[in-house]
């Protein structure tokens, strides 16, 4: 089916995961589709194509684990579209012990999009029969396309279709090939159903074709019988009351059987998956060999010789390309701004704010500021998400979490939280809900204080822009060499001081391709978007306060306040000290703040930190704001995750660790 597909309003969250107490929260006449499919099969990616909002989600198993629901509309025909985290089976527990398939059913679908990996359909048709046993319409997107036919893979979709009675499209979230054809069906699907619960359609049989061995069908009759008439819960150890699930209309009373089954059924399923990828599959003649090279890459990104000396050059070579694209870019935009915009805007303040004092605290934040988040926030942070979405698009991340598996492992971690770390680098918020796919509280709490202490694309950029053009790229390296130990320090006391286990976890592996230019282009510019979004206001109005407190001379009466820790402890200027409780608001105001108080202090042809401020305070500034606490979106996401009081704990041991740690470097670089 092909068709126009356009996306609306958005309104992520999730869902209750009882349907009897969510039942009529939604507007009935909106048809729900849900996207369903094992971790790394590229979900997001085709849920973000579908609906033009990029989600944070990496090539990384497990990096879904809030549900998002958007509005989009195939041929005038609305829908919601609901995102749902990477799952192996129904059955399978996805946070807190609920099973996924609460988690389903919970978001009320009338259809279910099943993704799965086109070069690996054995491994994903189990779950496509478990979705398909539920009695909704299933449709089947054969994901990754574009990356089987490169490996010399071909699927006979017709056949295949016809096995699944369901309909099945070739797509590539990343490329957008068959992904309107494959929502446009799952649309249509979806509003029949809708259309026959309204009672505006006939009903069509839902029970799907029999598939299992004759001794599996019958009991999955006989239970399908106890369930309907007698609505008990039987042996299934579930929340509901299968009859109460049948009687909504949210499964089959085959579906029911089956869930309540699963443990029989699930083998079945597999020898079923396994017969039918190989009459659908095809192999080119030389697929062997293109397969094999990528299974050698993947066993080299993963292995200690060579992939950690790997991991140390990419991520040097990430950290080295982000110093010298930024600062290039950092010169190309502040020089632009100031022969352009600047005097006009100065001209226009002045003419229109007659009072010295205010027209001057306005251009902190109108002026000033815009040219402390040219010099700093965009040029780095744009550039760190550039090679961020790079590695995501390749799927190498997930060989990071493999070979960071026994490091973390010291850390009272399993090689599962290395995900939500390394996507702590982007930005500590979605890192934080990530720790949800972990198996318990306290490695929730654990990896959360990791994420607390690991510099995101804002801490990043503070270390580069404070550093890189005042004193070289060998302080900036070691300023990231000195976050990495005490972060490493601070895990090992955490691990020590948190009771409990760490639970055993087997990572399912990305394999490693080759990134697509546009979508990386797309992810990345999204990201940056959004940051500039959220930072900009933000920058602006923080600037015009702190500036309003500068001409007005009050801010001098704060900065005893903070002297005797940062004057006295740390060997940095007064203002030093606002300018990192200021980072409270966003992190890279840290910097800019700091970047606007020697504009106005030593005037625009001194308009750099490195004005006020020597090699070895910059680089004590750079330390301790980048491990002390979080910014306060971060804050508020660990109080909601984890609770105030571990929230407040958190925060209040980053910043003992950051003061011990920027005073002792301050005697050692000898600023105080």
């Amino acid at each position: 089916m092909t068709g126009s597909l356009t996306s609306s309003g958005c309104h992520p969250g999730g869902a209750s995961p009882d349907p009897l107490l969510n039942r009529g929260a939604l507007d009935d006449r909106v048809p729900t589709v849900a996207l369903v499919g094992r971790p790394n099969v590229g979900k997001s990616t085709l849920f973000a194509r579908a609906t033009g909002r990029y989600a944070e989600a990496s090539n990384v198993p497990g990096t879904t684990v809030v549900i998002d629901r958007r509005r989009v509309t195939v041929n005038g025909h609305a829908a919601d579209l609901v995102d749902l985290p990477g799952t192996v089976s129904l059955a399978m527990p996805v946070g807190e012990g609920v099973p996924f398939w609460s988690l389903l059913l919970g978001s009320q679908p009338d259809a279910i999009l099943l993704v799965a990996d086109a070069g690996d359909l054995a491994r994903h048709l189990p779950l496509a029969l478990a979705c398909r046993d539920l009695g909704l319409p299933l449709i089947l997107a054969a994901n990754l396309a574009d990356d089987a036919a490169a490996l010399g893979v071909s699927i006979d979709t017709g056949r295949l279709s016809q096995l699944l009675a369901a309909p099945v499209h070739l797509t590539s979230g990343r490329s957008g090939l068959g992904v309107a054809e494959a929502i446009g069906d799952a649309v249509r699907l979806a509003g029949r159903v809708v259309a026959v619960r309204a009672g505006t359609s006939n009903p069509r049989s839902t029970i799907p074709a029999r598939a299992y061995p004759l001794p599996v069908e019958a009991a999955i009759d006989r239970r399908a019988g106890e369930i309907g008439s007698s609505r008990s819960l039987g042996a299934a150890s579930t929340p509901w009351q299968l009859g109460d699930l049948v009687a909504e209309g949210a499964v089959s009373a085959r579906g029911a059987a089956t869930l309540d089954l699963a443990g029989s059924v699930e083998v079945p399923r597999w020898e079923i998956g396994r017969r039918w990828a190989d009459q659908v599959v095809s192999s080119s003649s030389g697929s062997a060999h293109r397969r094999s090279i990528a299974a050698r890459l993947g066993a080299w990104s993963i292995a200690p010789w060579p992939g950690i000396p790997l991991f140390i050059g990419i991520t040097l070579g990430m950290l080295l390309a982000m110093m010298a694209t930024g600062t290039m870019l950092a010169a190309l935009l502040t020089t632009a701004w100031q022969a352009i915009a600047s005097p006009t805007i100065r001209t226009v303040v002045g003419a229109v704010i007659p009072d010295a004092t205010l027209s001057r605290a306005l251009l902190w934040g109108l002026d000033d500021g815009v040219v402390s988040m040219l010099a700093v926030g965009i040029p780095y942070i744009f550039t760190f998400y550039v090679l961020l979405a790079f590695l995501e698009d390749s799927g190498y991340l997930t060989s990071i979490a493999v070979l960071t598996d026994r490091l973390l492992g010291t850390l009272g971690l399993s090689g599962r939280a290395s995900i939500p770390i390394l996507a702590a680098t982007g930005c500590n918020v979605p890192a934080i809900y990530g720790t949800r796919l972990l198996g318990s509280r306290r490695e929730r709490v654990l990896a959360s204080f990791l994420i607390t202490m690991t510099p995101c694309s804002a801490r990043i950029a503070v270390i580069s822009g404070a550093l890189v053009p005042f004193a070289g790229v060998g302080p900036a390296l070691a300023a990231f060499g000195v976050v990495a130990c005490l972060t490493l320090a601070g895990g090992l006391l955490a691990n020590r001081m948190v009771p409990g286990r760490q639970s055993p976890v087997v990572l399912e592996l990305a394999p490693i391709r080759r990134p697509m230019l546009g979508h990386v282009a797309r992810k990345a510019w999204w990201r940056f978007e959004s940051f500039v979004r959220a930072a900009a206001p933000l920058m602006i109005v923080g600037s015009i306060v702190l500036g309003f407190l500068y001409e007005t001379g009050l801010v001098w009466r704060l900065t005893p306040i903070l002297d005797p820790i940062t004057v006295g402890w740390l060997g940095l200027p007064s203002v030093a000290g606002l300018a990192l409780v200021f980072a409270f608001l966003r992190k890279e105001l840290a910097l800019q703040l700091l970047a606007t108080f020697a504009i106005v202090e030593l005037g625009r042809g001194a308009a750099s930190i490195g004005s006020f401020m020597s090699p070895g305070q910059l680089f004590v500034y750079a330390v301790v704001t980048a491990v002390s606490f979080p910014c306060i979106a971060t804050l508020a996401t660990l109080s909601g995750e984890l609770g105030r009081r571990t929230a407040l704990l958190m925060s209040a041991g980053t910043i003992a660790i950051a003061l011990v740690a920027g005073g002792l470097i301050a005697r050692v670089v000898g600023v105080a």
